[in-house]
């Protein structure tokens, strides 16, 4: 009885010591600069968004925030890197719904989206468009849909490649509308862009903030959002949800997760962090600017949201067949 009282008293005084560190470690961080890791090179639209909001965000960290792009294998690398991270709060991932839809395409994933990271908050959200070259004969959706009816895979669909957001957007498109057409991929968001100015391709699925400047000039139309409700900065496209396609709703997304085991105190300080900053009126104003809407989850919203976009981005890829060898 005396040994089982002492090594009870052991215990308590372990777990005392091990939550007093947590709770010191949570004070005083960060203590040193903290890494935002994106898997993309610079000036992409990951690199775009998250240097905007870099400076605000140091600010309200009370730390220093560094970006660094560790561009490879579509954003795999980087996501590597921090889910082998230690569990500090000093190396983020700019996680994204790529890497989402890449572990729904890609049995042989490098990482688990729900096991691997702790998320600690979503930042953005972007608009997805389904775009057509101003020479295209088609001006409205219901032209292009009727048309792929009648002409069954004579449509070339282009997206930034196998497994991308694109590629997954316009699936649902198809399978919501019971039409084909052939899929293109491309390496990217640029090269697919410059295919539609070219006329190599029908039609394009991507984020609108790829595309807003070549809609401005005039260069390319846009005929339908995936949005649920009409863009503010374009009302006069329609959604394919009041086209008729209720189901045919997406949108990117960027948010930051930590490794797996980061100490909860940490997490909840970095997302007090980035919630002061997404919700800034400045920032808000500069982020619309750049085609992103502001979309702050706290971190428990955020691992409900990864959960759900994992399993829908499943039936997704099962039921049209997207895999990435």
């Amino acid at each position: 009885m005396i040994a089982t009282r002492g090594f009870k008293m052991m215990v308590v005084v372990f777990a005392g010591i091990w939550l007093s560190g947590v709770g010191l470690s949570a004070a005083d961080y960060p203590d040193k600069p903290v890494n935002l890791i994106i898997g993309f090179a610079a000036g992409g639209e990951t690199d775009t968004v998250v240097r905007a909001l870099n400076d605000k965000l140091t600010a309200n960290l009370g730390g220093q925030t560094v970006v660094l792009n560790k561009p490879g294998s579509g954003g795999l690398l980087a996501a590597q890197q921090v889910a082998n991270a230690a569990p500090d709060g000093y190396n983020l991932l700019v996680l994204s719904l790529s890497h989402v839809l890449r572990q729904a395409a890609d049995d042989k994933t490098p990482f688990n989206v729900l096991t691997d990271f702790e998320p600690v908050s979503r930042i953005v959200t972007q608009p997805i468009v389904l775009a057509v070259n101003k020479e295209s004969p088609f001006q409205t959706i219901e032209q292009m849909i009727q048309y792929a009816k009648d002409n069954p895979n004579k449509l070339n669909f282009g997206s930034p490649g196998v497994g991308s957001l694109g590629h997954f957007s316009g699936e649902l498109f198809k399978g919501a509308t019971k039409i084909s057409f052939k899929h293109v991929p491309f390496s990217g968001s640029a090269p697919s862009v410059t295919a539609l100015m070219g006329g190599h391709i029908d039609f394009l699925v991507t984020a609108l903030p790829a595309i807003s400047g070549k809609v401005s000039s005039g260069d390319l139309r846009i005929l339908a959002s995936y949005a649920d409700k009409r863009l503010p900065e374009m009302k006069e496209v329609p959604t394919f949800s009041e086209k008729g396609y209720p189901n045919v709703v997406m949108y990117g997304w960027f948010g930051f997760a930590a490794p797996a085991k980061t100490p909860p105190a940490i997490v909840q300080k970095l997302n007090q962090a980035v919630g002061r900053t997404i919700q800034d009126p400045g920032m808000e104003e500069v982020l619309k600017k750049l085609g992103f809407n502001p979309a702050y989850l706290t971190s428990a919203e955020l691992k409900t949201f990864i959960a759900d976009e994992l399993k829908r981005a499943a039936e997704i890829a099962k039921r049209e067949n997207i895999v990435i060898n």
